[in-house]
């Protein structure tokens, strides 16, 4: 038999004491926090830490361990859980090792990969996955934050659009360059690096005469420094790794140290990683930067500090670009109180991002893709070390290089330029 009218209003009724009992004294916020409380934050470090760029690559894995040792392990009262993937330097193996860590791992968020084939294999999967994946390795190629955006890809450490341009007008205006060579190894972040400084260069008035584009993992330059213009102003270069030690070593071989000043157009050869390998081959070359370990401020001081405590060495960019990345989770975090799980919302939080960090001030545009200074240096030995000298920076530099989104995507893309100079 049904149960009278008045049955069910009193279940009701202690139904709702019930419930009033267990939440009692809790805020909304508080009920909104309970189930975040229950789970660690899963972050999955992708970083190619077998194959030639490994020394960069270890910089993620420990700028990720550092941060989560500074906050004791926890981000708004959640324990934080890093799960690190080595995905060999290799496209394909990014994307298995992104399905690994999204599927069976189920991470909140991806940090890290150096290597711009693997972010743009991986971007059509972290989309349809709804994944937010922080680049902050050295992934640099333009269209992962400008071609067809994704709401879940940001980047915190640089571009190709960004970065080199202000070298070019450098080599130029300061270094008086008005012919160069660009050589670069032969895959899409290092082409469009040498790309933004050519393209650069020639606004500034100089003239590109010459493009070389070796393999990845060539063990003799000889060929190529070989063909170098001996009548060039400059060579423009970003071989990475260990085989930028290996060209600039041969580089001063050939005889050339001094007779035609190298600059690095990203942190290739002058990246700490490598730098102290290349050793005074190096000195002379000047670079261009997001974040050098000598910048002078109280907070890359004390980040250096920690680092050194930590791995015995001193950060370069793909460490501090991922202990940043961390402290952006961690400040979208703060602000959706630990509940990561209402994407939407944490999302919005983190495109509001507004840190500083050790490089100095950092944000994101309306694409994700971080606005931050652009440093010179000069690489120079002081006292027993290596090291590069900040010559000169460039406040708040964005991707666009102050023009208007619409008007900068335009332009041919960086990669498109490949074979165009030197006709």
């Amino acid at each position: 038999m049904p149960k009278p009218r008045h049955a069910l209003t009193l279940s009701v009724g202690v139904l709702t004491v019930l419930v009033a009992a267990v939440t009692g004294g809790m805020s909304r916020g508080a009920f909104a926090q309970a189930p975040a409380a229950r789970t660690p934050i899963k972050i999955g470090v992708l970083s190619p830490l077998s194959g030639p760029l490994a020394a960069l690559a270890r910089d993620v894995v420990d700028g990720a361990r550092l941060y989560v040792d500074e906050v004791h392990g926890e981000m708004a009262g959640r324990k934080v859980e890093l799960i690190v993937e080595d995905y060999e330097f290799k496209a394909a193996v990014a994307l298995t090792k992104t399905k690994k860590l999204v599927e069976r791992d189920q991470v909140h968020v991806v940090v890290g990969v150096i290597l711009s084939a693997a972010v743009l294999a991986m971007k059509e999967y972290i989309h349809a996955h709804e994944v937010p994946f922080i680049v902050s390795g050295a992934a640099v190629a333009e269209s992962i934050t400008m071609e067809k955006p994704s709401p879940y890809v940001f980047r915190t450490s640089f571009s190709a659009s960004q970065v080199p341009p202000p070298l070019g007008k450098f080599a130029y205006d300061k270094l008086k360059a008005r012919t160069a060579t660009v050589i670069a190894g032969d895959t899409v972040g290092t082409i469009e690096l040498v790309m933004g400084f050519a393209r650069a260069f020639e606004e500034a008035g100089g003239k590109v005469v010459q493009e070389l584009y070796p393999p990845i993992g060539t063990t003799d330059f000889g060929p190529y420094i070989g063909k170098i213009r001996r009548d060039v102003g400059v060579v423009a270069t970003l071989v990475p790794g260990a085989d930028g030690i290996r060209f600039i070593k041969q580089y001063e071989e050939f005889g050339l140290k001094g007779k035609i000043t190298v600059v690095d157009t990203a942190p290739g050869i002058t990246d700490i990683a490598v730098l102290p390998a290349a050793g005074t081959s190096a000195v002379g070359m000047y670079a261009t930067n997001a974040y050098v370990h000598t910048i002078k401020s109280p907070a890359n001081e004390k980040f250096v500090r920690a680092f050194r405590a930590k791995t015995g060495r001193d950060p370069g960019g793909p460490g501090e670009y991922t202990y940043s990345a961390l402290a952006a989770i961690n400040q979208a975090l703060g602000a959706t109180g630990g509940n990561i799980e209402a994407k939407a919302k944490f999302l919005e939080a983190l495109r509001r991002m507004d840190l500083e960090a050790p490089r100095g001030r950092i944000r994101f545009d309306r694409y994700q893709h971080v606005v931050q200074d652009v440093i010179i240096t000069r690489i120079d030995k002081v006292g027993d070390q290596i090291v590069p000298v900040i010559v000169e920076t460039v406040r708040g530099v964005d991707q666009f290089l102050g023009l208007s989104p619409e008007e900068y995507l335009k332009r041919p893309r960086l990669i498109a330029l490949k074979g165009t100079f030197g006709k």
